[in-house]
């Protein structure tokens, strides 16, 4: 029985670790090449130096990118948090026709392809004689970081609020906002922190409908790597692209404390 273990488990490792290695490999690339005392963006790099990092925050471009898109990703997650909360919230235990429909109209921002979000959402800011403008983005973004928290708030309800819990409170004589903040509020935390995260993640990733509305002060981190791609491929590339890694271990981070703080509770 142990030699089966121990054969299962070699053979569950050498199944993984390619996986692992494949999806990593990029990342492993990335960072070197932002190290390389080289000008020009190029693997292997010449080691080693970090005149990259320097030379992008350095940037008053690069660096006034980093900070819009910290902008836009923050309005796109308060924006998110509030409606995709509100619909989780109204939509748990009820039963009408049409549910299936406002679900699916929330959804919508993940299935519908992103080239056609942005190009209906330029179409809608354009009227509105938005576009040019961070809100706009921030906006549109909102929208797509919708979702994500509505599944995430959904599943919290789903687990930790008992709707006999909600009849009591209302029993009691607690009123609306009462039975939101002490018995809705608590159970649904995790699950808009989760959300509040990963939609944080996706809007300062995005550059599809950053490339639609941007405006000439309003170029988001990913557009400014994307256009630097084609026409200057220096390590400040490779630098920014660190940095995303960095928020992306930053956002696994969070997510695994509040999720190791949500099981000891």
């Amino acid at each position: 029985m142990a030699r089966r273990d121990a054969l299962g488990r070699v053979m569950l490792y050498g199944a993984c670790v390619p996986v692992l290695g494949f999806l990593l490999l990029p990342s492993l690339v990335i960072v070197p090449m932002a190290l390389t005392k080289g000008q020009m963006l190029q693997f292997p790099p010449i080691w080693i130096s970090v005149h990259a990092f320097t030379d992008y925050l350095g940037d008053p471009q690069w660096f006034a990118s980093t900070v819009l898109s910290f902008q836009v990703a923050m309005l796109a997650v308060a924006i998110g948090c509030l409606t995709g909360s509100a619909a989780a919230v109204a939509l748990h235990g009820r039963r009408f026709p049409g549910k299936g429909l406002v679900t699916g109209a929330i959804m919508a921002p993940i299935v519908v392809p992103l080239v056609v979000f942005a190009l209906g959402g330029y179409l809608v800011f354009a009227r509105l004689h938005m576009v040019g403008g961070w809100v706009a983005i921030g906006l549109l973004h909102g929208m797509l970081v919708t979702p994500y928290v509505f599944i995430s708030v959904q599943t919290s309800l789903l687990a930790a609020l008992n709707p006999l819990l909600v009849r009591s409170a209302r029993s009691l004589g607690a009123g609306r906002l009462s039975v939101l903040r002490h018995v809705v509020w608590p159970a649904i935390r995790p699950g808009v922190l989760a959300g509040g995260v990963l939609g944080f993640a996706v809007s300062f990733d995005e550059v599809v409908v950053a490339l639609f509305l941007q405006g000439p002060q309003t170029v988001t981190l990913p557009v400014r790597m994307f256009t630097a791609i084609q026409f200057e491929l220096t390590p400040k590339v490779a630098a920014s692209a660190s940095l995303f890694l960095a928020l992306s271990v930053l956002v696994l981070l969070v997510q695994g404390v509040a999720m190791r703080r949500r099981g000891a509770a």
